[in-house]
C-alpha cells in the first residue's frame, strides 16, 4: 500500500514538473504530426522499459516470465493460440457477443433516456430503474444473468445488455437534459407540437453527444464480455482463452490476448470516430 502511494505521488509530481517546465498552454492546439510523435514516444518508451525488465536468461532477468514475459515470448505465443486454440474464431465470437448485447441495449436505452429527460412522468416512473443501475456494481449481474438466462450464449448477451443499458441510460438522459431551453422556446413560438419538440429539437440537438456516448459504452463492453466469458467459459471467446491460459500459467498467452483485445477495441473506436465524422461533419469544422 505504501509503495503504491509513493508511486502515485512521484508520478503526479513528475508530471506536474514536466507541465510546468515545458510551459504548456491550457487547451492549446497541437499539430497532428506532433500528436502522433508524442503517442509514438510513449509507446517506444513503454516497449523499451518492457524489454529492459525482461531481457536476458531466466535467472538474469529483473522480472521473471511468470510475472512479465518478454516481447518476443508474447509474439511467439500467437502461433499456438491461433493453431491450437482458435484465436481468430474466439475474437469473432467475442465481437459478435459485444455487438449483439450493445445493440439491444442501445435500442432500449436511447429512446427511454430521451423520454425520461423530456417527460417528468416517464422519469418518475422509471427513476428506480435508473438509480439501481447507477449504484449496483456490474459484477453483481453475472450470477443474476446465469440464473435468468442459463449458462449459454443467451447469458453472455443478456449480461452485456444489462451492463450496456445501465451505463448508457444516464448518459442519454444527461445529454437530452443539457439541450438549452431556448431551443424549445423558439420551437413553441413557431407552433411546434410536443412530439415535434422531441423529434425535431431535442434529439437532433443531442444526437451528436449521444453518438459519443454510444462509442464509449461500446468500448467498455469489451471489458464486460471478457469478465462474463472468464466466469462461464464458452467453447470460443477471448475471455475463455484468458481463463485457460491463466489455469495453465501461460502468461505470454494472456498478454497476447490482451494485445488482440486492444487492437480490436482501437479498430472499432476508429470506425465509430469515422462514423461520427460522416454523420456530424459540422463538428469537424469547429
Amino acid at each position: 500500500m505504501i509503495g503504491f502511494l509513493i508511486f502515485a505521488l512521484a508520478f503526479v509530481g513528475m508530471l506536474t514538473a514536466v507541465v510546468w517546465f515545458a510551459r504548456l498552454r491550457v487547451r492549446s492546439d497541437l499539430p497532428y504530426l506532433r500528436t502522433l510523435g508524442l503517442t509514438a514516444a510513449f509507446l517506444g518508451l513503454a516497449l523499451l522499459g518492457w524489454w529492459l525488465l525482461t531481457r536476458g536468461e531466466l535467472g538474469e532477468r529483473m522480472v521473471q516470465p511468470l510475472i512479465l514475459p518478454s516481447p518476443i515470448e508474447v509474439l511467439q505465443s500467437f502461433k499456438p493460440l491461433h493453431v491450437e486454440q482458435g484465436l481468430v474464431r474466439s475474437a469473432l465470437m467475442s465481437w459478435a457477443r459485444v455487438t449483439a448485447g450493445f445493440t439491444l441495449a442501445a435500442m432500449v436505452a436511447v429512446p427511454l433516456g430521451v423520454y425520461m429527460a423530456t417527460f417528468p412522468g416517464v422519469s418518475a416512473f422509471f427513476r428506480p430503474l435508473a438509480l439501481a443501475g447507477a449504484y449496483v456494481p456490474i459484477v453483481v449481474f453475472i450470477p443474476l444473468s446465469m440464473t435468468w438466462f442459463g449458462t449459454g450464449e443467451t447469458q453472455k448477451i443478456g449480461f452485456l445488455f444489462i451492463g450496456c443499458f445501465v451505463a448508457l441510460l444516464p448518459l442519454v438522459i444527461r445529454e437530452i437534459a443539457a439541450v438549452p431551453a431556448a431551443f424549445l422556446d423558439v420551437a413553441v413560438t413557431k407552433g411546434a407540437s410536443q412530439w415535434q419538440l422531441v423529434r425535431h429539437v431535442l434529439f437532433p440537438v443531442a444526437k451528436a453527444g449521444i453518438w459519443d456516448h454510444l462509442r464509449g459504452v461500446y468500448g467498455v463492453g469489451w471489458g464486460w464480455i471478457i469478465m462474463a466469458e472468464i466466469v462461464v467459459r464458452p467453447e470460443y471467446g477471448l475471455g475463455a482463452l484468458i481463463g485457460v491460459s491463466e489455469r495453465r500459467s501461460q502468461t505470454p498467452s494472456i498478454f497476447a490476448i490482451i494485445i488482440v483485445i486492444v487492437l480490436i477495441a482501437v479498430a472499432c473506436d476508429q470506425l465509430w470516430r469515422l462514423g461520427g465524422n460522416l454523420l456530424f461533419p459540422y463538428r469537424a469544422r469547429k
